[in-house]
Parts: structure tokens; sequence; C-alpha cells
């Protein structure tokens, strides 16, 4: 089936420049920056097998069909690439940008795969919808099988929230998993902390594996605190309790009661 293709060159015209502040709006993804300053130099192309219409009343851009957006190193591609603008600002500000249907967005060595994908400007935030949501990055990846979400706090603070069997295996191999897992991170992108609530599991590069209702990373100390029916295994020896503290670099496990009674247990073969 041909395609239906739109190319937009520099300064060609003002519907050109709205459509590459829709790419730029985009191209945010795990804390990576927006596109470099030399933007206005690049053109964008935009394709669909069906359709590419332009709402001006609604204040909506419609491709429809195979829909890909790209520029540079950077691409969305779905079955169906909506941009919305404020149509009371002079310059048609965006507002937001949803792709649907077996989306994937590329920002140079990041990727992310899913069912949908809505980004709000302002807020620079985005939810990406599963099944099988996969956002994978230098840094690490993350799944789930709902939604993941990127928000941001300030350029310092940062969070991607996997939520539905989530799981975050960071660069050197720790895996983090839960019901729903929240990693924080830093201006760089670099995870601060974890945290992860029902059915949590942390799986060590050394094998180490210790699960509980909750838990808590830090990554400075890689040091995780567990709540709730805690087992580590480390080998052939396992470790039951209430609370635990497991400083994974050091293979130091602490064993804590809740007060109420039940006592911490182990099975410790060497």
């Amino acid at each position: 089936m041909s395609k239906k293709k739109l190319t937009t060159l520099p300064n060609s015209n003002q519907t050109a420049g709205i459509l590459l502040v829709a790419l730029v709006s985009v191209a945010v993804i795990w804390g990576r920056p927006t596109l470099a300053q030399d933007t206005q130099s690049t053109p964008v192309s935009i394709e669909a097998s069906v359709s590419l219409e332009w709402d001006q009343t609604a204040g909506v851009y419609t491709a429809i069909g195979d829909a890909v957006v790209e520029q540079g190193d950077k691409s969305l591609a779905g079955d169906e690439i909506i941009a919305r603008y404020d149509t009371q600002s002079a310059a048609r500000d965006l507002t937001e940008v949803t792709a649907t249907g077996g989306v994937i967005y590329r920002t140079g060595d990041s990727v992310a795969r899913g069912s949908k994908i809505h980004y709000v400007i302002d807020t620079e935030a985005y939810d990406l919808s599963g099944p099988g949501a996969i956002v994978t990055s230098p840094r690490g990846t993350m799944t789930a099988e709902k939604t993941i979400t990127y928000t941001v706090q300030d350029s310092t603070r940062k969070q991607v929230i996997g939520i539905g069997n989530a799981a975050y295996r960071g660069e050197d191999g720790r895996i983090v998993e839960g019901e729903r897992v929240v990693a924080f991170l830093d201006a760089d992108s670099a995870v601060e902390t974890i945290e992860a609530i029902g059915n949590t599991k942390v799986v060590t590069p050394k094998g180490i594996v210790a699960t509980a209702d909750r838990l808590d990373y830090v990554a400075a100390t890689d040091r995780a605190d567990l709540f709730g029916n805690v087992e580590i295994i480390d080998r052939d020896n396992i470790l039951r309790g209430a609370r635990a503290e497991v400083e994974f670099d050091k293979e130091i496990s602490r064993l804590l009661s809740d007060n109420s009674g039940k006592r911490v247990t182990g099975v410790l073969t060497q």
C-alpha cells in the first residue's frame, strides 16, 4: 500500500513549524533531553498509509495507517498519531500528543514499545500502556503489563512508574519486581532509589534473591529494606522474617522481628 508522506523543511511555512514542535514535544523519555539546538536545521518527515489530516478548527493533526514521524535519530510510530494544539495561542502551542496501536518510540539508544503512548506537553509527563509495555535505555529497562508512567518533579527529580507485574532491570543486571515499581532518577537519569509494592522481589547479579510484600532499594548503598513476609535466598541458605535489611554489595543480611512475637528463622548450609 502506498504511503501519504509530508516532509517539512526548515522555515518552509507555519505548518512546518508546528509539526516540528510536535516532534520536539514528544522527544522526551526517561529524562533524556529534547532535541538539540540545531532542530530548526533538521527536516521532519510525517507519513501514513491511509490519511494525513489537519483540523484547524479543533486544533488537531491526525496521521492514520502505519503512521510515522521522524527527525534525525528520533521517531514515533503507531497505527494512528494525533497531535493537539491550543487554537487560542498565536504560535498554536501543542498541548498533547497521542500514538496508538503498535507504538514504537525511538530516541537515540532509548526505545519505548506499547499499545498507546500519551504525552502531555506542559507537565512533560507521558503514559505508555500495555500489555507488554517496555522502555529500554542504556541506564536500564522498565517493563509492565498495565502502564509505564514518566513524570518530572523538577530538573533533578524524575520518576518512572511501572504498574502491573512490573520490573526494573538496571545496567548492572539487578532486577526489582513488584505489582507497582517506582524508580526515582537523578538529573542524568541514573537510578537513585526504587520503591516496590506487592509481590516484590530483588534479584542481584550475585544470585541473591529477596522477596517481600514491600521493599525500598537505595542504589548508592546497594541496600534494600524489606517489609512483610520476607524471604532471602542466597545459594542454599534461606532466611525468613517480618523485616530485613540487606546490603547486597557486602552480602550482609539482617532479619528483624516485628514485635508480634513471631520468630525469625533460617536454614543455613554453609
